[in-house]
């Protein structure tokens, strides 16, 4: 098996979406799975599919015509406000799509017009993340642009928590959100079906029961693909889900502090590091083409990570009970930004399915040829993962 290597824990995802799925059913919503995360990955969407997922949600329109093009039969939702370029498309192969731009949503009514569709939207709300989103005054001066559209429904309003702004969902902007709701409708004439939100951040307040009653529909990824939020683990989920492992390619003993001038790294940063002696260091065959540093943690005790070029990753292994030695494979849990990277060749993306009975012990090294010693399965979540 070659490295570096991306492995993806099936039934943990499954587990993960089957447990969310049914405590939304219990509560009257429904759960749109969202797959950017997976670079839209059909066979993790299948998952989401099979655990419940009431349709599949992605910001790129290329990830959801991969997935209908390998027979995924689902509702497909664009969850990136529609570039202009692309509404014909958008149209033609998804089943809706956020938007909060009038300009845009008259794009959509003139393309549907032609093709005498009818077409569903999700109208996003400003609520304090400054991302996208339509604010009160905006609704109120276009009310007649809303009036005469007749081939797209507004079927909802929506918003977004935790993303470009970190706002958190409050009592305050979901109030903000269904008032929204209501404003929308006295203006069309009719009901709206959804108050949706996206977001894992929005999970644990779904969990304990907190969220509004009026709110009927998640748009969620990383909660089901990771168990966590950033490296915040949800008690009721599992985390075992991902594991990255790399081959140690040098292991020498070695100042802490760089020597001679100090310029510009490879990525435009002026690198700091503390003077700490002589240190045994690691080198490991992988770098920012391949993970983010910052979104790994090693399995084993001691091993820390202090960062990476493009193709080299540097750890310190001073702490280390066994020192790794030269061809030692080591493994880490991962965030979910790994993901994006998992296009550059030559990174492996492996998807398993895994039989929890039969999993060996938890371990962070494999000793010598990675093809001889295949990594673990996964029986049991990691539990509380360590804060950087």
């Amino acid at each position: 098996m070659k490295n570096p290597l991306l492995k993806i824990y099936c039934d943990p995802i499954y587990e993960n979406t089957r447990k969310i799925t049914q405590h939304a059913k219990n509560s009257g919503v429904c759960v749109w799975g969202v797959t950017k995360g997976l670079c839209g990955s059909p066979e993790l969407a299948k998952l989401f599919i099979e655990g419940g997922c009431a349709g599949l949600a992605d910001s790129r329109l290329d990830n959801i015509i991969k997935q209908k093009k390998m027979g995924i039969k689902a509702k497909y939702m664009l969850i990136r406000i529609p570039m202009p370029s692309e509404i014909s498309d958008v149209v033609e192969i998804t089943d809706s799509t956020l938007v909060s731009d009038v300009d845009t949503i008259i794009m959509i009514e003139q393309k549907c017009s032609a093709l005498n569709k009818i077409y569903d939207v999700i109208l996003m709300v400003e609520v304090g993340d400054l991302r996208e989103g339509i604010t009160e005054e905006a609704i109120y001066s276009n009310k007649e642009k809303f009036k005469n559209l007749k081939q797209v429904r507004i079927a909802g309003v929506g918003a977004n928590f935790g993303c470009f702004g970190g706002i958190l969902p409050s009592k305050e902007n979901l109030s903000h959100l269904i008032k929204f709701k209501r404003i929308v409708e006295e203006i069309t004439g009719y009901e709206l079906e959804n108050v949706s939100i996206g977001g894992t951040t929005c999970i644990q307040m779904f969990y304990d029961g907190l969220l509004p009653k009026e709110i009927n529909q998640l748009r969620i990824g990383s909660a089901m693909l990771r168990g966590s939020v950033a490296w915040k683990p949800f008690n009721w989920l599992r985390q075992d889900t991902l594991e990255f492992s790399a081959e140690w390619i040098e292991v020498a003993r070695k100042p802490s502090k760089p020597w001679g001038i100090v310029d510009l790294d490879a990525f435009g940063n002026i690198p700091k590091f503390d003077d700490n002696g002589l240190r045994l260091r690691g080198i490991l065959g992988a770098g920012r083409q391949d993970i983010y540093p910052e979104g790994i943690r090693s399995l084993t005790p001691g091993v820390k990570v202090l960062g990476a070029s493009s193709d080299h990753l540097i750890c310190d292994v001073e702490e280390v009970r066994n020192t790794p030695k030269t061809g030692d494979i080591e493994v880490f849990v991962t965030d979910l930004r790994i993901l994006s990277k998992s296009k550059t060749p030559p990174f492996v993306v492996s998807v398993s399915r895994c039989s929890g009975a039969s999993s060996p012990p938890l371990r962070g090294r494999s000793q010598g040829n990675p093809s001889a010693t295949p990594l673990p399965s996964r029986s049991r979540s990691y539990g509380a993962l360590p804060v950087p």
